[in-house]
């Protein structure tokens, strides 16, 4: 955050070099910032994204004056984003358009290059929208204040083809591209815009399967699932729930026709003399559960998960995490080919969706090499956001690999009251919105620029557009539904529910409409999770929870 702090305070920002990395971007950025001499326009509603005020700057009257707006964009096909606000002032508003901020560990910014075209504006005056026009080596009413604009035969703007007419506009987190535009009060303003990353010079599109792949197949049997959560990715001894066969047969009798089973393999293998080996006592607790499940004709996903050291320090766990699954691919074997391998639980920290490439391929090849017909099952980072999943790169020529996502939008409802990501004084949040009287921003979170953003829009906006409505999912099983089917690779939505802090008719209605897209869209859910925080069986009543809102 202080690099943007810095950034801000600067005419000019030192541009990219020649060691600087250039890698893909995978969201859009820009700002609108509204002069010290001017009130701050009314708050910000953006059709995909997320909006904050400027939550890096300490003086407040500066970040009242500054919204940051970011949404998920892909390289293959351009993403259109609506911004809608009214003036306080006549004045002026400036737009930014940037690219995406992240860090290496040298301390690098890498140059993530993000196209723009077809901008209009309503309500306001905006020139050259659609970059046709130039002027002194950059688009004619634009500005590049803090470094020099690329010319048309470099990078990216070569290799860049245009939404509409011949040219596009390009910018990044150390270049943005900037115009003033003219407001008046009370006048709504709505932006329209289109974003697309630009394509690394190195870049290799990955092969395009069909939609009749052995993956295609095997997920064929997959439809609704249920997480065994909160069991054996635990620690032993410690908080984890216990599962038995009485679970199993629970579950395939509610309907269920698949499961997923998280464990923390590192806490259940040990090392000796550089190989791996499995507990045999932790074998012989969970063995007899997933015998169970494939007995009763439910597909089996085990993965990994909590497996912390590796997502913080891949390099030195590498070895470690290849030789696992290589030991547990050779204990199961001879296991039916209804048990699937989830290698890794959203990754996130330093396995970013890029460094995940080759850590796949190589734990794919390892794999295979005992067995090369078992169905893997991958996320790509971030946690298994779907908006990553434009960088991820599997083995071109395996087509037994399933891609699986996460979805917990809207975020600031799901997780309410939920501690630990520091949501644990928003309560309240009920799905959908608006609601019938504004909920107040919790004291304790003042401070928390997302949840400011979200309360906003949730207190204020219609349904159609409110951040706590089924648009927000829609939007994201859409995008998923396009990759999957643009490049061949079947998607999975291996997590997604409603902590129990929320009431339980919005949890209900929300596990529905999930339910009822995903399904829409051809794509297989398993819900988080069976009979915890989340649960879908209420074991103190030994009774469903959500059996109408899934299951009928």
């Amino acid at each position: 955050m202080m690099r943007f702090s810095l950034l801000l305070t600067l005419p000019l920002v030192a541009i990219a070099t020649a060691q600087t990395p250039i890698e893909l971007a995978s969201e859009a950025r820009l700002w609108l910032k509204v002069p010290a001499e001017n009130p701050p326009i009314t708050p910000v509603a953006a059709e995909l994204g997320q909006v904050a005020q400027a939550p890096w700057e300490n003086d407040p009257e500066i970040r009242a004056r500054q919204t940051d707006v970011h949404f998920p964009i892909q390289w293959w096909r351009w993403t259109a984003q609506t911004l809608r606000f009214t003036p306080t002032a006549d004045g002026n508003v400036e737009l930014w358009l940037k690219g995406p901020w992240s860090q290496e560990k040298n301390g690098a910014t890498p140059r993530k290059e993000v196209l723009w075209d077809s901008l209009t504006a309503e309500g306001a005056e905006l020139t050259n929208g659609g970059f046709e026009a130039s002027a002194e080596g950059r688009p004619l009413g634009w500005q590049s204040p803090w470094a020099a604009y690329p010319a048309e035969t470099d990078w990216p703007l070569a290799q860049a083809a245009a939404m509409d007419g011949k040219r596009v506009a390009t910018a990044w987190v150390q270049r943005p591209l900037v115009q003033t535009l003219r407001v008046r009060a009370g006048q709504p303003v709505i932006i329209r815009l289109h974003a697309k990353a630009a394509t690394p010079p190195d870049f290799s599109p990955p092969k395009r399967l069909g939609t009749d792949t052995r993956a295609h197949q095997a997920m064929a049997g997959l439809r609704r699932g249920v997480n065994l959560g909160n069991g054996w990715e635990a620690k032993p001894g410690t908080w984890g729930l216990k599962f038995t066969t009485e679970d199993i047969d629970r579950i395939a009798d509610e309907g269920f026709d698949h499961i997923r089973v998280p464990v923390a393999w590192h806490f259940h293998t040990r090392e000796q003399n550089g190989t791996i080996t499995i507990d045999p006592a932790f074998l012989t607790e969970i063995e007899p559960v997933l015998r169970r499940a494939i007995d009763r004709k439910l597909r089996v996903l085990l993965n990994w998960h909590h497996f912390h050291d590796f997502t913080e320090n891949p390099d030195d766990n590498l070895t470690r995490f290849t030789a696992t699954w290589q030991a547990i691919a050779t204990h199961f074997k001879n296991w039916p080919p209804t048990l699937f391998f989830e290698l890794l639980n959203e990754p996130c920290d330093a396995l970013t969706t890029e460094a995940l490439g080759p850590i796949y391929q190589k734990t794919i090849r390892i794999i295979r090499a005992t067995q090369p017909e078992r169905i893997v099952v991958v996320s790509p980072g971030r946690w298994g956001i779907i908006s990553e999943l434009d960088g991820l790169r599997l083995p071109d020529d395996d087509d037994r690999i399933i891609v699986t996502v996460h979805c917990y939008e809207p975020f600031h409802f799901t997780h309410q009251g939920a501690g630990w990501v520091g949501l644990e004084a928003l309560r309240g949040v009920r799905y959908p919105g608006p609601p019938k009287s504004p909920l107040p921003l919790p004291e304790s979170l003042r401070e928390h620029q997302g949840v400011k953003a979200f309360l906003e829009g949730y207190n204020h906006l219609h349904a159609s557009q409110n951040p706590s409505s089924p648009e927000a999912i829609r939007r994201m099983l859409d995008t998923a539904h396009q990759w999957s089917r643009h490049f061949g690779r079947p998607v999975h939505l291996g997590e997604f529910g409603a902590h129990q802090a929320g009431d339980f008719d919005s949890r209900a209605r929300y596990l529905r409409d999930v339910r009822t897209l995903a399904e829409e869209r051809g794509i297989p859910w398993t819900l988080w999770e069976w009979k915890a925080g989340f649960g879908y069986w209420d074991a103190s009543k030994e009774r469903p929870n959500f059996r109408k809102s899934l299951m009928e």
